[in-house]
């Protein structure tokens, strides 16, 4: 994989880690929350350029381990990351919307309905969990970049008791995807290392 999409996978780690920053800041169940995500940029940010962040994070990984295990599992975790924030973010906007668009009170849904963003919110740390775990076995397998981010797995315990502390959780993940993200784009060193050919001329390997 050249570096030019590596590099740009980075920067939209960076934006959808970034676009977070008002909703984390306000609190997920805050009426301003709800409404500043309202208009859809918010939201449209983090999952677009999350998903695409995760396209050239798995392609990079794929290209250095194969069709290993841990691959699938970085793809699968950040599939079910990126799907059950999503479904939170619809479910957060909807009083919103309702409000805006002038159609009958839903008033009494709205508590239901929060709660179950917040529930959405919460477990799709799940998939953080392996999306961070699996990359980092990866990282340090294969160099793929550079073999000190491994150590970001630590970033990963936290969402691992994400029913205890939400928001820590999803900072934790959150500071993840930015790191890897500043990574990819400043210097995907390992990356480039990684997808150069075995050399045949080496020594004890005959033609």
């Amino acid at each position: 994989m050249d570096t030019a999409t590596i590099r740009f996978g980075g920067a939209f780690g960076v934006v959808c880690a970034l676009a977070m920053t008002p909703v984390l800041l306000t609190g997920t169940r805050d009426t301003s929350a709800a409404l500043a995500t309202a208009n859809g940029i918010v939201p449209l940010l983090h999952i677009l350029f999350g998903l695409a962040f995760l396209g050239v994070l798995v392609a990079m990984l794929r290209q250095a381990a194969g069709p290993a295990p841990d691959v699938y599992a970085a793809l699968a975790g950040g599939v079910l990351f990126f799907t059950l924030t999503a479904g939170g973010f619809a479910l957060a906007v909807i009083p919103a919307a309702v409000a805006q668009s002038g159609a009958p009170d839903i008033t009494e849904l709205n508590e239901p309905l929060l709660t179950l963003a917040m529930q959405l919110y919460s477990y799709c740390q799940i998939g953080a969990v392996a999306m961070i775990f699996a990359t980092s076995a990866i990282v340090w397998r294969t160099a793929v970049l550079p073999k000190w981010t491994a150590v970001g797995a630590v970033l990963g315990f936290l969402p691992l008791v994400h029913t205890w502390i939400p928001l820590p959780a999803a900072v934790s993940s959150l500071g993840w995807i930015l790191l890897i993200g500043l990574v990819m784009l400043i210097a995907p060193i390992g990356a480039q290392e990684s997808s150069q050919p075995v050399n045949d001329d080496a020594p004890g390997v005959r033609n």
